[in-house]
């Protein structure tokens, strides 16, 4: 098991794992301009296998975590945690000193894996994801980044 960033050969992993787990997945563009930007984008493989990918967005002191996804099948393994982890070090370890992220309203586990991991909500975005019928509201949240030790010469 290990966390490597994403690479464009990834990315036909990387899309089905978004369509098997999510009901508005992201597109094969969306992820590749990711990969060309200066976002960090991430993939945790596990047994040759990517399971796993995160996306952070980084302005300045600031970052957002544009997308994470664990595949079904590796759901409630931890992976998630470890995947979030991963980020927030690489982040901090950049200079971030807060990261915000928008949730589905409906997704009570990923909001429980951000509380436990020091996030706190800090408002409501209405009608922000799509839905079958109606958009759905996202919670926002952020947490505090520890800033990193930087080494002396």
């Amino acid at each position: 098991m290990f966390l490597r960033p994403m690479n464009d050969s990834d990315l036909d992993a990387v899309l089905a794992i978004e369509t098997a787990a999510t009901e508005f997945p992201w597109s094969l563009s969306q992820f590749a301009d990711c990969v060309q930007s200066e976002d960090s984008a991430t993939v945790l493989e596990v047994d040759n296998s990517i399971c796993g990918f995160s996306i952070f967005q980084r302005v300045i002191d600031e970052c957002s975590l544009l997308n994470i996804v664990v595949h079904p099948k590796k759901q409630a393994q931890g992976f998630g945690r470890l995947i979030l982890e991963h980020g927030l070090g690489e982040q901090s370890r950049a200079g971030v000193l807060k990261c915000f992220l928008e949730v589905r309203i409906s997704n009570i586990r990923a909001q429980s894996l951000y509380r436990s991991m020091g996030f706190h909500k800090v408002g409501v975005r209405k009608n922000y994801y799509p839905g079958l019928n109606e958009r759905e509201d996202a919670l926002v949240m952020s947490r505090q980044l520890p800033q990193a030790l930087l080494e002396t010469v």
